[in-house]
């Protein structure tokens, strides 16, 4: 189906939509910057308006949608698929993306490696027929088996060209698919991506120090981030700091791949595990024998949430900040960056996915 976006500043653009193709899906990978956050339907950045034509809408339950006018022809572009030619409006600039970002498209996978890595956290891998390029810091919207709608899922390593996807999940009462992973998962199930998303990617060449804040499952795309600056040789040059925040010792994983960081950059690299249900006065419950002789540049803080745990970083007016975590994580750690520490906010980067 043809598809025309109406602009104010400008020429309509047009652009294809396939069968059964979502209308975000298929205008990101026409190359078009169109509005998107979560581009799963819960977060409602991809707000259009149908001035003409018909869609057909598949979620009906989209927690994105409780804030459109559906009176008014407001829709969300990732949940929608063209039944005929359409007109669409978007209420934001849309342009043609930079020819050498990567372009999101569709691929089929096959899902495996399912591993506990604490109680209520579990990685996989989804293994591509062909190898695929991404940025640190991207995602996928990711579908599983008998799951309806898609979930956003960061990739954790990093490569400039591969076949396999590593991904880490939290357990989520009532979600559907961390339902599925943790207590039905079949190995070599078939499914279905689409990618690479988001806009909090690591940009080598902006020279920029990093200070990464991750609250539980968040940390996926700071270990992509932290992975390529350990394979480029940015660590050598530039300064990186993480703070990720778990309840307890006993909900820390990673703890190995961070630790083999911290020894590997022991000047240029300081990471902080802030465990906010511990408290400060009194040993955690519980240490795990591996938190018993940390590197110096690695260490555990007792209470307090990763926000408030920001104004003991080094940051300068050279550091590009990433978030990624719970939504309350998210938004305080925002307020704290902006109104404490005077972050202009071209240098906070971040995607919601709730």
């Amino acid at each position: 189906m043809n598809i025309t976006i109406g602009r104010k500043d400008g020429d309509p653009l047009s652009f294809v939509a396939n069968p059964d193709e979502k209308v975000l899906h298929a205008a990101l990978r026409s190359g078009l910057t169109v509005p998107y956050e979560c581009a799963t339907g819960t977060c409602g950045s991809c707000r259009a308006k149908l001035v003409s034509g018909e869609l057909d809408d598949g979620w009906a339950d989209a927690h994105g949608k409780k804030a459109l006018k559906a009176a008014r022809g407001e829709f969300l572009m990732c949940q929608c698929v063209a039944q005929s030619g359409c007109t669409i409006r978007i209420p934001s600039p849309v342009t043609q993306q930079d020819p050498e970002a990567s372009v999101p498209d569709h691929f089929n996978g096959s899902i495996s490696e399912f591993k506990q890595l604490t109680s209520d956290v579990m990685s996989f891998s989804v293994s591509l027929p062909e190898e695929v390029g991404f940025h640190a810091g991207q995602f996928m919207a990711l579908q599983l088996p008998g799951v309806e709608g898609t979930r956003a899922y960061s990739m954790v390593n990093y490569s400039t060209q591969t076949a396999k996807l590593e991904f880490v999940i939290k357990r989520f009462k009532g979600g559907k698919c961390s339902e599925w992973l943790f207590d039905s998962p079949e190995e070599n199930s078939r499914v279905t991506l689409f990618g690479p998303l988001g806009h909090a990617i690591f940009e080598p060449q902006l020279g920029h120090d990093l200070l990464l804040l991750a609250g539980g499952s968040g940390i996926a795309g700071m270990m992509a981030i932290l992975e390529q600056a350990d394979q480029t040789g940015y660590l050598q040059t530039h300064k990186i700091e993480l703070i990720f925040g778990v309840r307890t010792a006993e909900d820390i994983f990673y703890l190995s791949e961070l630790r083999r960081m911290a020894v590997a950059h022991p000047e240029n690299l300081l990471l902080t595990i802030a465990l906010s249900d511990a408290e400060n006065d009194r040993d955690t419950p519980g240490l795990p024998e591996a938190l018993s002789d940390l590197p110096r540049n690695l260490k555990i803080a007792k209470g307090g949430f990763v926000h408030e745990h920001i104004d003991e970083t080094r940051t300068t007016d050279n550091t590009m900040a990433f978030i990624a975590g719970p939504p309350p994580m998210v938004d305080g750690s925002i307020g704290v960056l902006i109104t404490d520490c005077e972050f202009e906010v071209d240098r906070i980067r971040y995607d919601k996915f709730a």
